[in-house]
């Protein structure tokens, strides 16, 4: 067998340039790809080496292993360990991301990152919530405190609303907008937000109750809830957008919140969303709802049916 100078030289050669190479492909194609492409090279190497010795040159098989298998181990350890730290990374931005985002629009967004780039026209209920007396409240009391009655308020309000199924468009300082509808709009939608509406109603009743006497004493709520046509879409600038929904529906439901506190009762509804939820709803099941009422709604020329829902 023939093992001379030259032999050895290209065994040296082979030491240095397998090892680049094979390092080289993983870094290439981070994927199945690059891993084919080292296959592949690997057995082209032992074919050659096999094929050197049938014709009597003695090429050192050992070597070149010897020599690749250290470096495409701290390769793949140090992609090991990166991939990891990126899997983490994503992970608790997914996280914090989640909670500034409702979960279904984000799953949504996952698979349609398009989803609302223009804007869509569709049937929707609204709901909204809001605190009475809580401005005033906030003169006399503390940063820390404020900070805690509204943690705990919002806390409540996110319940309802999941358990209802709707997406809380915003938080808008002491009260919040709810949607049903988004990021597609089902035949529920009516009979949900109505569950979430006298939901609302009665966790509200209890969060008050159990506050001091002091606070209790200064704070009520109300709620005002209605169906009908809304504008989903994106809003905002380059760097930050929001998905929310706009037009006379939800005009109309931040409306009848004041209709509610004017009528002495807990939540207002129009006779677009009793009529969209059916008798099977919760504004029938619970509590005691009057009218419908014909009422003028600040800002709009017309009239509206409104009916009054009270716990009791």
């Amino acid at each position: 067998m023939l093992r001379d100078q030259l032999v050895r030289l290209a065994d040296a050669i082979i030491a240095i340039v397998l090892p680049m190479v094979l390092v080289g492909l993983l870094a290439w194609r981070r994927n199945a790809i690059g891993l084919i492409a080292t296959l592949i090279v690997v057995v082209v190497g032992a074919a050659a080496n096999a094929f050197a010795f049938s014709r009597g040159i003695l090429l050192s098989a050992a070597l070149p292993i010897a020599a690749a298998a250290l470096p495409a181990i701290l390769f793949a350890g140090v992609q090991l360990w990166s991939g990891r730290r990126r899997a983490q990374y994503f992970a608790i931005r997914s996280e914090l991301l989640a909670q500034f985002q409702a979960p279904d629009i984000r799953e949504w967004l996952t698979r349609d990152p398009g989803f609302l780039e223009e804007p869509v026209r569709q049937d929707a209920a609204v709901v909204f919530i809001d605190l009475s007396g809580f401005t005033s409240l906030s003169e006399s009391l503390g940063p820390d405190r404020i900070r805690e009655l509204l943690k705990d308020f919002h806390a409540m309000v996110d319940k309802e609303a999941v358990s209802s199924g709707g997406m809380i468009n915003s938080y808008l300082g002491d009260g919040a907008m709810i949607l049903f509808g988004l990021p597609q709009a089902t035949p529920e939608d009516a009979r949900r937000a109505a569950q979430c509406a006298t939901g609302l109603c009665a966790s509200a009743e209890r969060w008050l109750a159990s506050l001091p006497e002091s606070i209790r004493s200064r704070l009520g709520f109300k709620v005002g809830a209605h169906f009908g046509p809304i504008v989903a879409s994106r809003l905002g600038g380059g760097s930050y957008q929001h998905i929310t929904a706009t037009g006379d529906t939800v005009n109309v439901a931040n409306r009848l919140m004041e209709v509610a506190a004017g009528r002495g009762v807990e939540l207002a509804v129009s006779d677009e969303l009793l009529r969209a939820a059916g008798r099977n709803s919760a504004l029938f099941d619970v509590g005691a709802l009057t009218g419908p009422i014909e009422t003028r709604v600040r800002g709009r020329t017309g009239s509206l049916d409104v009916w009054l829902w009270r716990s009791s």
